[in-house]
């Protein structure tokens, strides 16, 4: 093949027909750049709010997981305390078995600081002494930004 012939130079053979020419192809392609870049910043910003979004629900998670730590906190105490003092069914029901004894309200304020969302209408929690000294303890809290109730349920048998 001559190198220096029409056919290897296409331009050459037909010299107004534009669409072969490098020159006009070249302008052609005006604003793919800025459509590239666009595309670029459309790309960027939906990685950002995905990113962002993440964020959001790890701080959601990390409030959950403290008011869970809490919760657990506070009926491992109410546990430690059935075990300080006397250990029989009367005992044990005497002071934590109805919500009108001292030891069970000193521990429910204790409650009602620490966890959100307890009134004296919703969310109380519970505490269950069957004649066994099986001993279950169901704590409730609702943080502002969630629209339903958690809840920890924690069983323990206090023994002699």
């Amino acid at each position: 093949m001559n190198y220096f012939s029409p056919a290897a130079i296409p331009w050459i053979s037909d010299p107004f027909d534009c669409n072969r020419c490098p020159r006009y192809q070249r302008y052609r392609q005006r604003g793919s750049t800025l459509l590239e870049g666009l595309l670029a910043v459309v790309i960027f910003s939906v990685g950002l709010l995905a990113i962002l979004s993440l964020l959001t629900a790890s701080i959601a998670q990390t409030s959950n997981v403290q008011f869970r730590s809490e919760a657990s906190l506070l009926a491992s105490d109410l546990i430690s305390q059935m075990w300080t003092g006397d250990r029989s069914f009367s005992g044990i029901y005497s002071r934590f078995g109805s919500t009108t004894t001292e030891d069970y309200r000193r521990w429910l304020s204790q409650v009602m600081q620490r966890l959100p969302g307890i009134s004296a209408t919703a969310n109380q929690p519970s505490v269950t002494i069957d004649s066994n000294r099986n001993v279950t303890v169901i704590l409730y809290w609702r943080a502002p930004t969630d629209n339903e109730s958690h809840q920890l349920k924690f069983q323990s048998r206090i023994t002699d």
